[in-house]
């Protein structure tokens, strides 16, 4: 690992200990402070390591890249301007780019072995059912947002999905890193729709960004050793 990336990576873990702490006081000016640079570093570091720039680290920049922009924007719904602008479906938006470049970067690296699920379909029975259970429980909530919280939620269980299709062709740690952020993923995301839609939760923020911050830096663990492999 490179200087570099390394000052990056501890820009990231110093701005992600901030944003937890923002959480909890609660205080605005330390989230907005913080939570741009999430993302960002984490980006720079991606983009920093020197290693291979080829269509699987693209993919991912990408990936990281619609994260920060979907970071940004949803920062942004509590404002005074997030009366006006429609910020929480323009985050959902960002983010469901983000997942698709993930899925491609998932499928790209894999190229035409087969995956662990496609090997045994019946794995993807857990994701389907945590994803029907989820919409059970979001359903009576979301008014005229079915359709695009259908939409994402599917595409972010694909994507969850598409990681854990890469065991026994990945190593077994970055696997392991991989699967468990992507479900970290998965997670975070169904507080935010669990808390805004279904049951406020208690610490809700600080959780939501625990899970989210844990996800992105698992995801960039394991995918700097695919990167390596591609």
């Amino acid at each position: 690992m490179q200087t570099r990336e390394k000052t990056l990576l501890i820009v990231f873990a110093i701005a992600s200990l901030g944003n937890l702490v923002a959480t909890l006081l609660p205080s605005a000016e330390l989230n907005y402070l913080t939570k741009p640079l999430l993302l960002l570093s984490l980006l720079v570091a991606w983009q920093s390591a020197q290693q291979p720039s080829n269509s699987f680290s693209r993919l991912i920049a990408g990936a990281f890249l619609f994260s920060w922009f979907g970071d940004l924007l949803l920062m942004l719904v509590s404002s005074a301007l997030g009366q006006q602008v429609p910020f929480f479906i323009l985050g959902l938006g960002s983010f469901l780019v983000a997942h698709l470049f993930f899925i491609r970067a998932f499928w790209h690296w894999k190229g035409k072995r087969r995956g662990l699920i496609e090997q045994n379909p019946w794995l993807l029975l857990p994701f389907l059912l945590f994803w029907a259970l989820l919409i059970y429980i979001l359903w009576p909530g979301l008014g005229d947002l079915r359709i695009p919280v259908l939409a994402y939620s599917l595409v972010i269980i694909v994507m969850t999905a598409s990681a854990h299709n890469l065991g026994k062709l990945l190593l077994t740690p970055y696997y392991g890193y991989l699967s468990l952020g992507t479900i970290l993923f998965v997670l975070s995301d169904s507080l935010i729709a669990i808390n805004k839609f279904s049951t406020p939760l208690p610490l809700a923020s600080f959780w939501i960004m625990a899970t989210y911050i844990a996800a992105q830096y698992l995801i960039y663990c394991g995918a700097r050793k695919m990167k390596n492999e591609k």
